[in-house]
């Protein structure tokens, strides 16, 4: 599926590939910024599997491979264009998070995702506090997994929204749910000006991990009313899903954001 590329800089054996080039069924946005993942697991079996379902889901990344921290450096993007690395983070106990604070001081232009099997909301504030772009549990669906990549790449942060109920990881800057309902609609509104008024209040309300119950209640219309305007804003958005339309909406509000 990919050509073989080498070892990485800690000596380790360690297969790396890259993407063919197929600008067929790359994404708009991946195109706009040519992005580099770097899945690092000392797991070889996991880090090849998360690479194989990454190429699956968007060729427009040219994924690689690296077995810790040490060994990123040897793959990241030396043209200035985003490089991202998918760090997984399975037990707190094996000293993770010092891996992952070792990694963002020596390659500070490296945005970390950080993959945990801990959903804890306190650990996933550290971790963002630890400099990671995002986090996501392991439980995450795969399309969620890639749309927050994408959003990584064009310079946002991500945190699963039930993650910022009731006040909680609101240190987190800019992350969904920390940033003011008047400044996210104002950024939906410039921004999306192709949709409707009542298109543009469902979205800022899916941009803050709202469901269509929740829209429906905020904006006092029925849920199948909802549905409908959903999928009329993913067919101007030319988005397969709502969550991509929500990240999309959320990563120009982090732009707009003070």
């Amino acid at each position: 599926m990919g050509n073989k590329k080498g070892a990485d800089a800690s000596g380790a054996a360690n297969s790396t590939y890259g993407l063919p080039g197929d600008a067929g069924q790359s994404s708009r946005l991946a195109e706009d910024f040519p992005a580099r993942i770097i899945v690092v697991d000392e797991r070889r079996l996991c880090r090849e599997g998360l690479r194989l379902l990454i190429q699956s889901l968007d060729s427009g990344f040219e994924v690689f491979e690296a077995r810790n921290e040490t060994g990123v450096g040897a793959f990241k993007n030396s043209d200035g264009a985003p490089t991202v690395a998918v760090y997984t983070l399975v037990d707190r106990a094996r000293n993770g998070l010092d891996g992952l604070r070792r990694l963002t001081a020596a390659h500070p232009d490296i945005r970390p995702v950080v993959l945990c099997d801990n959903a804890d909301r306190d650990f996933a504030q550290t971790v963002m506090e630890a400099g990671a772009k995002a986090f996501l549990p392991s439980t995450t669906p795969s399309p969620v997994l890639v749309a927050v990549l994408r959003l990584v790449v064009a310079g946002g942060l991500y945190v699963p929204p039930p993650m910022l109920l009731d006040g909680a990881t609101t240190s987190v800057p800019h992350a969904r749910g920390a940033v003011s309902r008047e400044v996210r609609e104002a950024a939906i509104r410039d921004a999306f000006q192709q949709l409707t008024v009542r298109q543009r209040s469902v979205l800022a309300l899916l941009s803050e991990g709202c469901t269509n119950r929740t829209v429906a209640e905020a904006l006092d219309m029925r849920e199948n009313t909802v549905k409908a305007h959903v999928k009329q804003i993913m067919q101007k958005l030319h988005v397969d899903n709502r969550t991509q339309a929500a990240l999309m909406a959320d990563r120009l509000v982090t732009r707009a954001a003070p």
